[in-house]
């Protein structure tokens, strides 16, 4: 029987006991709760506390076969739903910490948190000021309270459990204790010291509100999410939720709002990424599934999936350090990856050579850029798909993790490795017997596949390019200032003010305003990409500043006006990207100029298999990254290899410049320019390996995708017209000619493929209307077939 106390509290005891959960059926979801939390939850309560009652009768009327369990302790409830010991666990506060791990349902209840005084009742928080607060240890406090305890407005007391906080006010060893209505009054009903002085304040200080809680990774979690909601809602605007509550006791539990209960204010906190780096800042969670942090860049918005842990501000435990910005996120579709440190190991002269493979295991070592969360993405998607389960990722080293294999892959792998330390590591590990797969966010240096064969591997750029694999697309963008006056840039430009031959605006037509230059440090694949396409060898100027994360840069730049800097596409965010001129062609970093490969400035993300031992894993892997995983391509971030349109005029920053360029053939350019103005351009666009006239790695799987897209029923009917391209090397006729050939081998593979049989038309264009420099550097885009549908 509980007793009614001065704080106001009345439980009726006329309840039925809650069904047992053996008498469940076996498919039942089981949710977990804990004891004691006030009247709210127990299992010596009847019902097992009003809170349990409400939310089993929610999950009732849902229709969600539920049984409910007691867990010994909070802890072990909110632990065994990580694990999947249970569907998920009730009832919880909403906490940042919290949120990266699990879904919330709507507020289901809301207790008001309140100070309990001895002789005296509080009225506003500023009768604290000097005094101490008990609050028990694991207890976080409110975004409100603890901004208060930060600014040394009053001190908290630590203790073990609310009934320790009571009997330390009792004995005066505190002035107030702070606690939720329901935990007080359940304390105060069942106290064996003296509580008869104790008085409740006449205010809230914060209203906290109570949810079910299921992890992001346990199967139809959204679904359940959404039809218990779906329930709470109907049950709050009939009016039956309230009366059940009155029914039982008369604290006003029901919440002001269903949804209004993410946190409203700051708190200082370091968020720990997957990747290892730290972000430091004023931490606020601004929509489900991401959180606004207020750094030294100015704020930046991070997807929940790449943050591992929020910790205190003052660092997660275990670090060696305090923590650093380290800022690796980005304002993208809630799934962005992060470029961040690639380190370079340098290759021995003489490479050892192991002949095997473990074949238990997929081994993936290499780039970061690739490995920090697309390559997991693509993992998880395809054990998936296979009809395995995949654990929780262990966290091992700096940007290594793995994870163990239940159920059965095509080549029995049971273990995935995953090391992101940079793209040469890869094909270094590849070369020692302890990578199966190499990524790299570049292609394969000479030096590289000559250490291959030298270890008696074979050229994974032979027979059409077998042991390449093009993941997806990035591209490298150029940034500056959003109020710099500056349009665009010519590669010459760019080269010359991060050699530091240009050292102020006002040279290129600007503001009168230093250059500031940043840059990614030198063991990263984007400024390999950068070093490469720019610079022609000259160094980048010693007093740029130098980043190891493409957001960190990014949101440096954006702060300093007379900055520029490189980055990856996916990382532009508030900065400005600048379009590239290119001999006599613009282009604009947008994805489909990426998807085209005709900005100059993008690149391929890679990954390069064992070629000397194939496990079939490997294969299934890799078929998979090219087909279906191009979906976890685009949600982390990058740019994938579907088949992208754009109108004529739109298709391309070159056609319309094209016409106006010197030494071209008019007739030619006219009928190109009136053949394809009112048609879409196709993002596939087919290239050769350097010296051979066979389609390159892309281009091959390329072909596929574009029989695919035709396939599909409204793409019936339209009419495709091939483009075939060259570069200004031999003669003009020749080269008309030629690239007459390569455009009608094209369109004959493509038939040979195909499904369908589209009315088609090919047509030549030679050297006119090139994309690139007719130099060492824009051959490979000039030697080209782009594809046209009419609409």
């Amino acid at each position: 029987m509980f007793k009614t106390i001065s704080s106001g509290f009345a439980y009726s005891v006329a309840f039925a006991l809650m069904t047992s959960t053996s008498a469940v059926a076996q498919d039942s979801l089981t949710f977990a709760t804990s004891q004691p939390y006030g009247l709210i939850s127990g299992s010596e309560l009847p019902d097992g506390g009003v809170g349990t009652l409400v939310f089993k009768h929610i999950m009732d009327k849902a229709g969600l076969n539920a049984a409910v369990e007691f867990a010994p302790s909070w802890t072990d409830a909110e632990e065994g739903a990580r694990k999947a010991d249970y569907a998920g666990t009730f009832p919880f506060y909403y906490t940042l910490a919290r949120s990266l791990s699990f879904r919330y349902s709507d507020a289901v209840l809301a207790v008001g948190e309140r100070l309990y005084a001895n002789d005296v009742r509080l009225s506003s928080l500023d009768d604290l000021a000097g005094k101490d607060v008990c609050y028990p240890e694991g207890y976080d406090l409110a975004t409100s309270l603890q901004l208060r305890v930060d600014a040394g407005d009053f001190s908290r007391v630590f203790a073990p459990d609310m009934n320790a906080c009571f009997q330390k006010l009792a004995n005066k060893e505190v002035f107030a204790v702070l606690a939720d209505q329901s935990e007080a009054g359940f304390v105060l009903n069942f106290a064996d010291y003296d509580v008869a002085a104790v008085r409740e304040s006449n205010f809230d200080l914060a209203r906290r509100t109570l949810h079910l809680m299921i992890p992001f990774d346990y199967p139809n979690a959204a679904d359940i999410i959404t039809k218990f909601n779906t329930a709470l809602t109907e049950a709050r605007d009939s009016g039956e939720l309230e009366q059940m509550l009155k029914d039982r006791i008369d604290v006003d539990l029901i919440p002001l709002s269903a949804t209004d209960f993410r946190v409203k204010a700051g708190v200082d906190a370091v968020l720990k990424l997957h990747d290892g780096s730290r972000q430091k800042g004023r931490v606020l969670e601004s929509a489900p599934g991401r959180y606004d942090v207020d750094t030294q860049y100015g704020p930046i918005t991070y997807p929940r999936s790449i943050i591992a842990d929020i910790c205190p501000a003052e660092g997660c435990p275990g670090d060696a350090a305090p923590a650093v910005a380290a800022a690796p996120a980005a304002n993208v579709a809630e799934q962005v990856a992060e470029a961040v440190a690639e380190t370079v190991v340098e290759t021995p002269a003489e490479p050892e050579v192991v002949a095997s493979v473990a074949p238990t295991a997929l081994r993936l070592q290499g780039s970061n850029t690739v490995g920090a969360q697309l390559a997991p993405a693509l993992l998880e998607a395809w054990v998936a798909k296979e009809g395995a389960e995949m654990g929780a990722w262990a966290l091992g080293e700096e940007n290594e993790r793995s994870v163990e294999v239940e159920g059965e892959l095509p080549g029995g792998v049971k273990e995935i490795t995953l090391a992101a330390h940079g793209s040469s590591t890869g094909f270094r590990a590849m070369i020692e017997g302890n990578a199966d797969i190499a990524m790299a966010s570049r292609r394969i240096k000479d030096e590289e596949r000559n250490d291959l064969l030298t270890a008696g591997y074979e050229d994974p750029l032979a027979d059409g390019e077998k042991g390449e694999v093009v993941v997806g697309l990035d591209g490298v963008a150029v940034i500056v200032h959003p109020d710099n006056q500056i349009r665009e840039l010519t590669i010459e430009q760019l080269r010359a003010i991060f050699a530091g031959q240009i050292t102020n605006w006002s040279q290129l037509g600007g503001e009168d305003l230093p250059i500031v230059v940043h840059s990614r440090d030198d063991k990263s694949g984007t400024y390999d990409t950068f070093e490469s396409l720019v610079m022609n060898k000259l160094p980048i100027v010693g007093s740029a500043k130098l980043f190891e994360s493409n957001a960190n840069l990014s949101d440096a730049v954006r702060a300093e006006k007379g900055a520029i800097g490189f980055t990856g596409l996916s990382y532009v965010r508030n900065a400005r990207a600048l379009p590239l001129k290119v001999c006599d062609a613009v282009h604009s970093p947008t994805g489909f100029s990426v998807k085209t490969e005709e900005y100059p400035l993008s690149r391929r993300l890679y990954m390069y298999t064992n070629t000397k031992v194939d496990p079939v894993d490997v294969k299934s892997f890799t078929d998979y990254v090219v087909t279906e995983g191009q979906k976890q391509v685009e949600e982390s971030g990058f740019v994938n290899l579907e088949v992208g349109t754009r109108k004529g005029w739109e298709a391309v920053d070159a056609l319309a410049n094209i016409q106006f360029m010197a030494h071209q053939n008019g007739p030619v350019v006219r009928d190109y320019v009136l053949t394809v103005r009112d048609m879409e351009r196709l993002s596939t666009t087919f290239h050769f390996i350097t010296g051979k006239s066979d389609l390159d790695a892309r281009s091959i799987d390329d072909m596929g995708r574009l029989a695919e897209w035709m396939a599909q029923p409204e793409n019936a009917g339209r009419k495709l017209v091939f483009v075939g391209f060259a570069d200004n090397r031999g003669g003009y006729e020749i080269n008309l000619q030629i690239s007459q050939q390569r455009a009608q081998a094209v369109a004959d593979n493509f038939l040979a493929q195909s499904t369908v049989k589209p009315e088609i038309k090919v047509m030549a264009v030679g050297e006119d209307a090139p994309v690139a420099c007719n130099d060492e550097t824009g051959y490979d885009q000039n030697r080209r077939v782009e594809v046209w549908v009419s609409r």
